[in-house]
C-alpha cells in the first residue's frame, strides 16, 4: 500500500465501529474504486456493516477464498514454515506499523496471502491457508458473533 493509502485506510478505519457520517461516506466511496484491494475491502465492509443488503453482495466477492468466485490467486501455492513468517512479512514491516488499526493490517495480511496464495506448513505437515486464518481473525474481530462470521465465509466461499 501507497503512503496515501495507509493513511486513507487510517481515516476510514475510524467508522469500522461507528455509522460513517456524509464526509466519511465520499471517503468510503472514493475507496471502493481505488485499484487497492485493502482499501476497497475496508470501504464494502463498513458499509456492509452500517447498511446491510446493498452492499452484501460486494461484501462476499471481496472476502471469498474461492479462485472460482473471483481469479485473485497465483496459480503457484507458496509453503512456509511457521519460523520463516516473519522473514516472508519483512518488506511490509514498516508500512504494517503505520497502519493504526490493528485489525486493518489483519485485512491488509488476509489480501496479501490470499494474492500469493501462502499456507502455512505445520509440524505434522498439515496446512493452514493464511489467507483463511487472517479474514477469520479479521471478520471476527469487526462482527464479534463467530456463528454469524462462519456464515458469511461459508456464504462467501460457495
Amino acid at each position: 500500500m501507497t503512503s496515501a493509502e495507509v493513511k486513507l485506510a487510517n481515516d476510514i478505519a475510524l467508522y469500522i465501529d461507528q455509522k460513517p457520517d456524509e464526509q466519511a461516506m465520499k471517503f468510503c466511496e472514493y475507496a471502493i474504486n481505488s485499484e487497492s484491494v485493502v482499501l476497497r475491502g475496508l470501504a464494502v465492509m463498513i458499509l456492509s456493516k452500517h447498511f446491510g443488503d446493498s452492499y452484501h453482495s460486494a461484501f462476499l466477492k471481496n472476502y471469498t477464498v474461492n479462485p472460482k468466485n473471483d481469479d485473485f490467486t497465483s496459480d503457484k501455492k507458496v509453503t512456509v514454515k511457521i519460523e520463516n513468517l516473519n522473514k516472508l512479512l519483512e518488506p511490509y514491516e514498516s508500512m504494517l506499523k503505520q497502519i493504526e488499526d490493528a485489525r486493518v493490517r489483519n485485512l491488509f495480511l488476509f489480501y496479501h496471502f490470499r494474492h500469493k496464495n501462502v499456507v502455512l506448513l505445520g509440524k505434522a505437515k498439515e496446512e493452514l491457508s493464511l489467507a483463511y486464518f487472517y479474514r477469520l481473525a479479521f471478520l471476527t474481530e469487526i462482527f464479534e458473533n463467530e456463528t454469524y462470521v462462519k456464515q458469511l465465509v461459508n456464504e462467501a466461499d460457495r
